[in-house]
């Protein structure tokens, strides 16, 4: 008699899976289908309409302080100082840390400080845009208001009013940029950052300048961070700290002021 021929391996999967009805197992499964989104409720999607208005909102904001003093007034940049401000203080974390981006985006034009915005700077940068929209890069950068030092300055001070550490975290940030090169704009602006923290009512801002006092060698600065601190001196007690904290940060302050200004400033 013929041998009987064993079916193995594959085969014999297929045929068990044909005879049982099965999928194919040779082939893959077809992807699961996505299900249908269900549609928003009327309050998401009122929700959703009110975000949208207030981002719109908040970046018409930015566009008036950045176009002071040529395409808005110095009424319009303070109204949209406030309304800035005042979203950040109402609004939730994701509006807030919006609000941080814009900033952080329209001071970082402090890294091209040393760049001449002209024709060819932006033709180079841009080979492909046309002639015309070479020409309003240019008038941007002449007339756009964190083109110039009085500009970011006034940035930082804004930045200086929103409150809680993460936009001081923020100021802390741009204070060790303008501290790495070696430039009078960039020590106006280190100025600038220094003065703000001092205005400061976040802890972050304060154990940022008594680290700062700490460790520079340099006595300018560490003059303008003693002037700096001396405001914090009788806004430690309002922290939402421990009073062990609070004491650890008096006594590190007291130390940093007492060599910096002798007796005079406790007398």
């Amino acid at each position: 008699m013929p041998e009987e021929k064993k079916e193995t391996g594959g085969i014999k999967e297929i045929k068990d899976a044909k005879k049982n009805g099965n999928q194919n197992p040779a082939q893959s499964p077809s992807p699961p289908q996505t299900p249908p989104q269900p549609e928003k409720s009327e309050e998401e999607r009122k929700k959703d309409e009110r975000m949208a208005a207030l981002i719109k909102e908040i970046e018409q904001a930015f566009f008036a302080f950045r176009f002071y003093p040529v395409a808005t007034k110095e009424d319009s940049r303070i109204q949209a100082e406030n309304r800035i401000i005042d979203a950040y203080a109402k609004e939730d974390d994701t509006v807030k840390q919006m609000i941080l981006y814009m900033i952080h985006e329209n001071l970082s034009q402090a890294a091209d400080m040393k760049t001449m915005h002209n024709f060819e700077h932006f033709k180079r940068k841009l080979p492909t845009a046309d002639p015309s929209q070479i020409r309003i890069n240019v008038y941007r950068a002449m007339f756009n208001y964190n083109f110039s030092l009085e500009g970011l300055i006034a940035l930082v001070r804004l930045l200086g009013r929103l409150e809680g550490d993460d936009a001081a975290k923020l100021l802390t940030y741009h204070f060790t940029f303008f501290s790495s090169i070696e430039a009078e704009s960039m020590h106006m602006l280190k100025n600038a950052v220094i003065d703000t923290l001092g205005e400061s009512t976040s802890p972050y801002a304060l154990k940022s300048l008594l680290e700062y006092a700490t460790c520079t060698e340099r006595e300018q600065t560490l003059q303008r961070i003693a002037s700096a601190l001396a405001k914090w001196d009788q806004k430690i007690d309002g922290l939402k700290l421990s009073k062990k904290e609070k004491d650890g940060l008096t006594d590190r302050l007291r130390q940093i002021l007492t060599l910096e200004f002798g007796d005079s400033h406790y007398g």
